[in-house]
């Protein structure tokens, strides 16, 4: 219940401030993505180095997706996103200042925690709120945290080559985090308390003896999701490496992508009178496969000499990838919080876990195909697995 000094909030106004936090949750974390190239230039490493050293972010994720969910069903929302907030832009600061490997080794996992943890902790609050109000807003809250993500990835662009990344991202990470503290205490009557039956205790062995794999989920969620996790990582690196695009126009592929992408996931819902999420999963996981693989193949093949052609052709090719990619992701989460037994941030933890640990293994995959053969030969991986979430698609049925 609501503490008695604590005025209540309308569903409307709650809704809002969960789209500032969702939307700064995006502003926050990507920030640096684009400025990849100039963290791993300080790191002075190869891009099968870098591509594993990022990777490592999974292992914190991992911790948080097997006690987050406990923790919150223990405390509240609340105590979790005000950690979680703290540690992930004073983690980022550590990240784009360091020189030193073993360094952005430790930040890299505390950050890749953190962002666990707010993500639990968020969309347990967006799954509540759809509960309580009938409303499906999964989608739309994934397309505000695109949004920031692509708002920061115009800033970070534009400021390349302009501002120093290390004073960037600590004016930036400064703003989001008053921020966020201004709306989680704004947003505290609504936030999920702790919970209230002393027959139900947070033990450690329950994390383990309660756990359970959704494999259809699991599978579809990350062959739909691997593709934005891949460009996330690399999209800039292959634009200026691979294409030969220098400066801040190297960031436009990837902008893209998250631009259509955002548009993809608040206009789904229109399509959903006339289709089923499963047809339509099918329909745009396979034009999204095909369009990303063919813009790739023939950006280094039949357009190789022409690099103004190739870098359209990689333009044109991201756009449709991310539209067609734009609501999978979110769509599968809502599966298998439907699929499930378990609360909400539980079910969010466990699905996690299975993500973190596929998405840990495919990273290593394409960094290290990247570094045997060249980022293309690395990159065809995500548009594989693009081309396989039919497989997995009979899984929205329960949405």
């Amino acid at each position: 219940m609501p503490s008695s000094n604590m005025p209540t909030i309308t569903p409307k106004k709650e809704l809002n401030y969960l789209r500032i936090l969702f939307f700064t949750f995006g502003l926050g974390i990507m920030s640096w993505v684009p400025r990849f190239p100039e963290v791993k230039e300080a790191l002075k490493l190869t891009n099968g180095g870098f591509g594993s050293l990022i990777s490592t972010g999974a292992l914190g994720s991992l911790i948080s997706l097997l006690t987050v969910g406990h923790v919150v069903h223990k405390i509240g929302v609340k105590r979790v996103l005000y950690v979680a907030s703290f540690f992930l832009m004073a983690t980022l600061i550590v990240l784009t200042t360091v020189d030193s490997s073993l360094i952005f080794f430790f930040a890299n996992i505390a950050f890749g925690a953190s962002i666990s943890a707010f993500h639990i902790a968020i969309n347990a609050q967006g799954f509540n709120y759809q509960d309580r109000t009938g409303k499906f807003i999964i989608t739309q809250m994934s397309g505000l945290w695109s949004a920031g993500a692509l708002i920061t990835a115009f800033l970070s662009g534009f400021l390349v080559d302009r501002v120093s990344l290390h004073f960037h991202i600590a004016v930036l990470t400064a703003f989001v985090f008053l921020i966020q503290v201004f709306i989680i205490h704004s947003l505290e009557s609504a936030l999920l308390k702790e919970n209230q039956d002393v027959n139900i205790e947070y033990k450690l062995k329950e994390l383990f003896a309660g756990f359970s794999f959704d494999r259809l989920v699991s599978f579809g969620l990350i062959c739909a999701i691997f593709l934005e996790f891949a460009l996330s990582d690399w999209a800039t690196i292959y634009t200026k490496e691979e294409i030969g695009i220098k400066g801040g126009l190297n960031t436009l592929p990837f902008i893209l992508f998250t631009m259509w992408m955002i548009f993809g996931r608040f206009t789904v819902h229109y399509l959903l009178p006339r289709f089923t999420l499963e047809r339509l999963a099918i329909a745009a996981s396979l034009l999204a496969g095909i369009s990303f693989l063919v813009s790739v193949f023939l950006a280094r093949t039949v357009f190789a000499s022409n690099q103004d052609i190739a870098f359209l052709v990689i333009c044109i090719g991201f756009s449709i990838a991310g539209l067609g990619s734009s609501f999978l992701g979110p769509t599968f989460m809502a599966a298998a919080n439907t699929r499930s037994k378990h609360p909400a941030s539980v079910v969010i933890g466990h699905i996690g876990v299975a993500n973190i640990v596929l998405a840990f293994i495919l990273k290593w995959i394409v960094a290290w195909t990247a570094q045997a053969t060249s980022l293309t030969i690395g990159l065809l991986i995500p548009g594989i697995l693009l081309l396989t979430v039919p497989l997995y698609a009979k899984a929205l049925k329960s949405v």
